[in-house]
């Protein structure tokens, strides 16, 4: 059974808490961004302790602080999000984050999302728009202005609330395809921000990829669409974003298991242990 550790009242950071730890126990450290990413990892890492840092900035800042103070065998795993990499790239030898945009978009390129779509879909209607691997490369493709206007967002510093606006309701119900236009209109509506739906509409088409593809939320949010009206008649309850995600989660465990993602990481935390492959192999 994996050990995590979990926040201990009375203590005044994180990096305190670690070093507390550390004083009786000086197994490898693993800071993660929060609860979810604990979950995905601790079977996969058993001589490993776990941190939950509650956000990508206090994950950063604990593994820079532990580094400064001489610490070793510390690693951080976050997402890359829509931000500048400078940070990451400075910590790069203690910083570890996930392939593409974030958890959930590596999971969609390791197949998790197509598999839980194999599940939850009927058999029928998803052979018949072509299988779960052609719907989730559509799904990808439909929610690639989104980035543009993430990546558009922080680059401007537009202050855009994108949380406050759900993506799935400007997907349309019998082709799937998402209403840019109406998305700009409605997050103009939400948010406190001087720029206009035209601007957004340029910037959604103008700003170029970074090579990370889409968050991988929105592509979960876009298949919960899906389920509901194209390749399954789920109710809507079943289908929201947080739900599936959740489900992508716990299914992620053997797909997780075989990428070279997390086998790069044990490096990093147990440079001295015998790969996965190896054991294997033995």
């Amino acid at each position: 059974m994996s050990e995590s550790t979990e926040s201990v009242r009375g203590l005044d950071s994180l990096e305190d808490r670690i070093r507390q730890q550390r004083a009786v126990d000086n197994r490898p450290v693993l800071v993660v961004e929060g609860p979810s990413d604990l979950l995905m990892l601790r079977e996969h890492l058993p001589n490993v302790l776990i941190f939950p840092a509650d956000g990508k900035v206090n994950a950063l800042r604990t593994v820079a602080m532990l580094v400064s103070w001489g610490f070793a065998d510390v690693v951080a795993v976050v997402d890359r999000d829509f931000e500048s990499s400078d940070e990451i790239d400075a910590l790069s030898t203690v910083v570890h984050p996930y392939e593409y945009r974030d958890l959930e978009g590596m999971l969609v390129e390791l197949g998790v999302l197509a598999h839980l779509l194999e599940h939850r879909s009927s058999r029928v209607k998803l052979a018949a728009y072509g299988g779960a691997d052609k719907l989730v490369q559509y799904l990808k493709e439909i929610v690639a202005p989104m980035s543009a206007l993430r990546l558009g967002n922080n680059r401007e510093n537009l202050t855009l609330s994108f949380d406050r606006l759900d993506l799935a309701l400007k997907v349309d119900k019998k082709t799937l395809e998402f209403d840019i236009e109406a998305y700009c209109a409605a997050l103009v509506a939400v948010s406190d921000t001087l720029v206009d739906v035209s601007h957004l509409s340029k910037m959604s088409v103008d700003v170029p990829s970074d090579g990370l593809g889409p968050r991988g939320k929105d592509v979960v949010a876009a298949a919960g669409v899906a389920l509901r009206f194209v390749v399954g008649d789920l109710p809507l309850e079943a289908t929201r974003e947080a739900g599936l995600t959740s489900q992508l989660h716990s299914s992620a465990a053997f797909a997780l298991s075989k990428s070279s993602w997390l086998e790069d990481l044990r490096k990093k935390l147990l440079p001295h242990a015998p790969s996965q492959g190896s054991m294997a192999s033995a």
